[in-house]
């Protein structure tokens, strides 16, 4: 954000409104008897801020920044930056792009062809996301250095599974079956 864009002290003070009669009078007691119920209330309303603002590390719970990113993939039509089944037209392609070289391999042999990939930012970091298929579903693969998360979640019909390998942290996420997306994984994780 720019300076160009912040509101000056004066503008923000020019869109107050005048607050209702008898208002003032009912707040101030409430606020002399539970000033503690006011701070936390104003911490609660920072750290949403700070969540909204993409101000604070997803690494609180990796899984929800991942859900989000797989889901905004399927409803924005971006599921793809590179579409290729080769591996080596997709690897080369994040060159220059992350300042990491993201793990590539092709199981199409073992029925989970690669299509492609695309870029991603997971909060304040970018990750890659290379995307595969079984038969009609979507698994999205999200990398990215570091991390120390192995988890597997489920969230109203889609599973995450989570892992660390070789210095990189790795989220597989799909609406495919829990114990397919686990085989694809075990796959993955054998390259």
């Amino acid at each position: 954000m720019n300076d160009d864009s912040l509101l000056s002290a004066e503008q923000i003070r020019s869109l107050s409104y005048p607050a209702p009669a008898g208002l003032l009078e009912r707040v101030r007691p409430a606020r002399r008897r539970h000033p503690a119920g006011w701070l936390a209330a104003a911490a609660v309303l920072l750290i949403l801020l700070g969540f909204a603002m993409g101000r604070l590390h997803p690494d609180s719970d990796p899984a929800q920044p991942v859900l989000a990113a797989h889901l905004r993939s399927l409803q924005a039509d971006h599921l793809m930056d590179v579409a290729s089944t080769d591996q080596h037209t997709v690897k080369p392609w994040f060159a220059g792009k992350l300042p990491f070289s993201p793990p590539v391999v092709d199981l199409a042999d073992q029925g989970f062809p690669l299509a492609g990939g695309r870029l991603e930012y997971l909060g304040d970091h970018p990750a890659a996301a290379l995307v595969y298929h079984r038969h009609l579903h979507v698994i999205n693969v999200f990398v990215w250095p570091g991390g120390t998360h192995s988890l597997s979640r489920s969230v109203d019909g889609w599973h995450m599974i989570g892992w660390t390998q070789a210095g990189m942290q790795a989220w597989a996420v799909s609406d495919l079956n829990l114990p397919e997306l686990q085989q694809f994984v075990d796959l993955l994780r054998q390259h």
